[in-house]
């Protein structure tokens, strides 16, 4: 149940609504978003993660916060929970601190700039875009061939073209039993809250290299004193070591 929910928040860290294809209300909106986030400054904001067994639940079953942040160069460290992910020009780390491990890899380029997550969007339509005081609501929902695990997301982005909220529905059922011969399967709803956006200077260490490594190179990684001891999992491609 807990691995399955750390894949979801790591999934939806990286929502950003791409531009193209909708009404021209919705499209000036997300184009306005988009060049909020594309801007090479600094960003940052934290991030609440809310699990819920049911569409309708008012009742927290799982909970965690993160936090996001972006530099400069749109290089982007996160942590949620116990794992962290940095994605710079010339690297891709990901640490599970619950699991002793790192995962090493060459940088994800869609995770820089707006972090565009076209597929997605390929995979849904927009049902329906609200106009409220201090923010917008944009319902997506899913395309019947699409095998997304959710029916529908909302979206709620404010005046100041930032994502403030995100609904998740899950068409997928989830078993929130803890005796396995006894399985009580819900369609769950995740809620990430989004606050304190601000473009202060970041604490670059966080995008140093030797923030976790005291060594990178062909021959396998050495994880950083705070690190010794987990495992290391490289998965660079070799022409890249």
């Amino acid at each position: 149940m807990k691995v399955m929910f750390y894949k979801m928040m790591l999934f939806i860290s990286f929502l950003t609504i791409a531009t193209t294809g909708y009404s021209q209300t919705a499209n000036e909106v997300l184009q306005q978003m988009s060049k909020q986030y594309s801007r090479t400054e600094p960003l940052q904001y934290n991030s609440n993660y809310v699990l819920y067994k049911t569409a309708e639940s008012k009742t927290i079953e799982q909970a965690y916060k993160g936090i996001f942040i972006k530099n400069v160069a749109n290089e982007v460290y996160m942590k949620i929970d116990q794992t962290e992910i940095l994605n710079s020009k010339t690297i891709n780390v990901k640490i599970s601190h619950s699991e002793k491990a790192i995962q090493i890899a060459d940088p994800v380029k869609s995770y820089f700039g707006s972090f565009d997550i076209k597929p997605l969007l390929d995979l849904c339509k927009i049902e329906a875009i609200k106009d409220f005081k201090t923010y917008w609501e944009i319902t997506l929902k899913a395309k019947n061939y699409s095998n997304l695990p959710y029916s529908k997301i909302v979206v709620h982005i404010s005046k100041k073209y930032f994502i403030e909220k995100s609904i998740f529905y899950y068409s997928t059922a989830v078993n929130f039993s803890k005796d396995y011969r006894s399985p009580k399967s819900y369609y769950p709803r995740l809620e990430v809250i989004n606050t304190n956006f601000n473009r202060k200077a970041v604490n670059n260490t966080l995008f140093t290299t030797k923030n976790y490594f005291v060594a990178v190179n062909k021959n396998k990684p050495v994880p950083a004193e705070r690190l010794k001891n987990y495992e290391v999992i490289d998965q660079r491609n070799s022409s890249n070591k």
